[in-house]
């Protein structure tokens, strides 16, 4: 089963998300805030990383960059999700591996996860 870790600070995006793609066979770790992914188990690598931009205690972007300079999660990918920047400001900043404009179709994210997590 495909894990993906989430961080997404909006009580009911993340339920959905969670609910979702578990019902579509995604083991799914959410995270409401950058301090309670830091806390995660650091051994433990998902097949996908999926961040929001804006969090209440730091950035989404932020957490890409982490990731993609961390030798660990090389070849991990990376979905940055938002409501309120445009790719083109996120691509120089952290180089996500894909982009998900809120609001967004649910099937659509689906395809885009899949396209991702299995190439």
């Amino acid at each position: 089963m495909r894990k993906i870790f989430l961080v997404e600070d909006d009580d009911s995006i993340r339920e959905v998300l969670e609910i979702f793609l578990r019902s579509e066979n995604y083991t799914v770790h959410s995270f409401a805030n950058v301090s309670e992914f830091q806390k995660r188990k650091k051994d433990e690598i998902p097949d996908l990383y999926l961040f929001d931009v804006m969090l209440p205690d730091g950035s989404g972007i932020d957490l890409c960059k982490e990731i993609k300079n961390n030798n660990i999660n090389e070849g991990i990918p990376v979905i940055i999700m938002s409501a309120h920047a445009q790719l083109t400001q996120i691509k120089d900043a952290c180089e996500p591996d894909d982009f998900i404009a809120k609001p967004f179709d649910i099937d659509q994210l689906l395809q885009q996860i899949q396209k991702i997590v299995n190439p």
